[in-house]
C-alpha cells in the first residue's frame, strides 16, 4: 500500500485494513496478500476524505485473485460487501454460510481478515468444483488426494470460457510436506519465514502438456547448494500426479538426508585433521565445517594447504589448494595449484582421510616446490 497511513481511513475501518497489514497471513501459498487502491465512497462530515474501501490481491495457486473490500463511512459497523473479479465471476460464495459475515463483530479488529480467510476457502471448494467438470483433471486432484499425505493443494482454472479455448491453462499449486528442521541452523538462521517447497505444475492443451515447476525458500535452496544444484524429474508423456509427486518429495527428503549427512561428516574430518596437525593450523570453518588451512614445512620449503570441502562430502570430494609462501603468478596473486584427484574414499573414516592426505602431500610437495621455483615469481 505503499506510504498511505491508516489515518486516511475511517477511524472504525482502519482497524481492520492494520490487521491485514501486520497480521498478513491470509493469502494461499504463493505468499503475502497486499493492499491497493483505496478509494473514498464519500466525505466525512468535517468535509476529508477518509478511505472506506480497498482492493486485496490474494496470492493464488501463482495467479493473482483481485477482490475489492467495499465499507461505507456512513454505516461503518456494517459489514463490507465484497466484489470479485471479472475472471472469477463464476464464483457465488454462499452468503449465508460465511460465518464471521453473517456475525460481524465491528469490535474486532480480525474481523476482515476472518471473511477473507472464509472467502478462499470456499473459492478453494469453487476451484475444486471446475476441475470436476473435466475428466483428466479430476482424476489427477482426487488421486492425489487419496494419497492423504499431500492435504495443501491450490488449483486454479480459468474463467469457464476460457476453459473451452485450446490455450487453457490450469495449475496445480501443492505444498510438499518434507520436514527441514534437521538441516543445520547455520542455513536456516537468517530465515525471514518458513521453510517450505512448493511444486508448480501446469497443464495446458486440456491436460495434454505438463510442466512442473520446484519452488524452494530462500534458505532451503542455499542449504542444497544454490539454485542450479537440484533438477526435478521431468514428468513423463503418460505420468499422473499421484506417482510424480510422491518421486519430488522423496528426492527432496534424500536432499535433506545428504545435508545433515554432509555437515556432520565435515565436523568429523576437521576434527580428525585438528587432531593429527593443530600446531599447523591457520585456520578453520567452525561454523559450516567447509574450509581449513594449514602452514606447513617440507625440507625448509614452507606451503600454505587450504582444504575446500564440499556440501555433499563424503560423496564429494575435498579440494586440495596448495600455496607457496614464497611465490606470486605474474599478475602478483599467491602462486597456487589445486588438486581435485588423489587417493580418495567416501567409506574412509575421518581418521583415516588425514592420515592419507598426510601420505599424498609427502608425494606431491617436491612437484610443487619445483612447480612453484620454475613458474612462479620469488617474492
Amino acid at each position: 500500500m505503499g506510504s498511505l497511513g491508516l489515518d486516511e481511513f475511517h477511524p472504525k475501518i482502519a482497524k481492520f485494513v492494520s490487521t491485514l497489514q501486520n497480521d498478513n497471513d491470509v493469502g494461499g501459498l504463493g505468499g503475502r496478500v497486499q493492499l491497493v487502491e483505496p478509494k473514498t465512497s464519500c466525505n466525512s462530515i468535517d468535509g476529508r476524505k477518509l478511505y472506506d474501501r480497498i482492493t486485496v490481491n490474494i496470492p493464488f495457486a501463482t495467479d493473482i485473485l483481485s477482490w475489492q473490500i467495499l465499507f461505507n463511512s456512513m454505516y461503518p459497523d456494517n459489514p463490507p460487501d465484497f466484489i470479485f473479479s471479472p475472471a472469477d465471476s463464476d464464483f457465488v460464495p454462499p452468503l449465508e454460510e460465511i460465518r464471521s459475515l453473517v456475525n460481524w463483530d465491528s469490535s474486532d479488529p480480525k474481523s476482515l481478515k476472518n471473511v477473507i480467510c472464509e472467502l478462499i476457502e470456499f473459492y478453494k471448494a469453487f476451484q475444486v468444483e471446475e476441475i470436476n467438470r473435466h475428466t483428466r483433471l479430476q482424476f489427477e486432484y482426487s488421486s492425489l488426494m487419496n494419497l492423504r499425505k499431500f492435504k495443501d493443494i491450490e488449483v486454479h482454472t480459468p474463467h469457464r470460457r476460457i476453459m473451452k479455448s485450446w490455450d487453457a491453462v490450469v495449475k496445480f499449486l501443492i505444498r510438499l510436506p518434507v520436514d527441514f528442521s534437521e538441516i543445520p541452523e547455520y542455513f536456516t538462521k537468517d530465515a525471514s519465514g518458513e521453510d517450505l517447497a512448493i511444486l508448480l505444475v501446469t497443464y495446458q492443451h486440456h491436460g495434454e502438456k505438463m510442466f512442473p515447476q520446484l519452488y524452494l525458500s530462500p534458505t532451503i535452496e542455499y542449504a542444497f547448494g544454490g539454485a542450479n544444484s537440484l533438477r526435478i524429474p521431468v514428468f513423463p508423456s503418460d505420468g499422473c500426479l499421484f506417482t510424480y509427486v510422491p518421486q519430488v518429495c522423496e528426492l527432496l527428503e534424500n536432499m535433506v538426508e545428504m545435508v545433515v549427512k554432509g555437515f556432520t561428516k565435515r565436523q568429523e574430518y576437521i576434527a580428525a585433521f585438528l587432531s593429527h596437525y593443530g600446531r599447523s593450523v591457520l585456520e578453520y570453518d567452525a561454523e559450516s565445517y567447509e574450509r581449513i588451512s594449514f602452514l606447513f614445512e617440507n625440507q625448509d620449503f614452507h606451503y600454505i594447504l587450504h582444504i575446500r570441502i564440499p556440501t555433499y562430502f563424503p560423496k564429494e570430494q575435498p579440494e586440495f589448494v596448495f600455496q607457496s609462501v614464497y611465490h606470486t603468478t605474474s599478475s602478483g596473486r599467491q602462486y597456487t595449484q589445486t588438486v581435485k584427484t588423489y587417493p580418495y574414499s567416501p567409506r574412509w573414516t575421518g581418521s583415516e582421510m588425514a592420515n592419507r592426505a598426510k601420505a599424498f602431500m609427502e608425494e606431491f610437495i617436491s612437484d610443487f616446490k619445483r612447480s612453484a621455483v620454475t613458474s612462479g615469481y620469488s617474492r
